[in-house]
């Protein structure tokens, strides 16, 4: 509820449409119990979730060391010349 009526406050302060979309023409007329009531109701959005992938560091050195190993085998190994 706090941060519903900090939007509110930030709307109105901000000029941002004048806080109709928070519910401030029924919080300016009826009083802050009405609007308590009026905005409970409105479900608020979640914020959204990020998922990030895993890093790759733990799998990045394997990686090299497989690719190192076929690299070697594909050139013939250790030759002397």
């Amino acid at each position: 509820m706090a941060r519903r009526y900090e939007d509110l406050r930030a709307a109105v302060l901000g000029g941002v449409d004048r806080g109709s979309r928070h519910g401030w023409a029924v919080l300016a007329r009826s009083g802050m119990a009405a609007w308590i009531k009026a905005v409970a109701p409105i479900p608020v959005p979640l914020p959204a979730v990020r998922h990030e992938p895993p890093a790759p560091v733990a799998v990045a050195g394997e990686l090299v060391e497989v690719l190192a190993r076929m690299a070697w085998t594909a050139a013939g190994g250790c030759r002397s010349g």
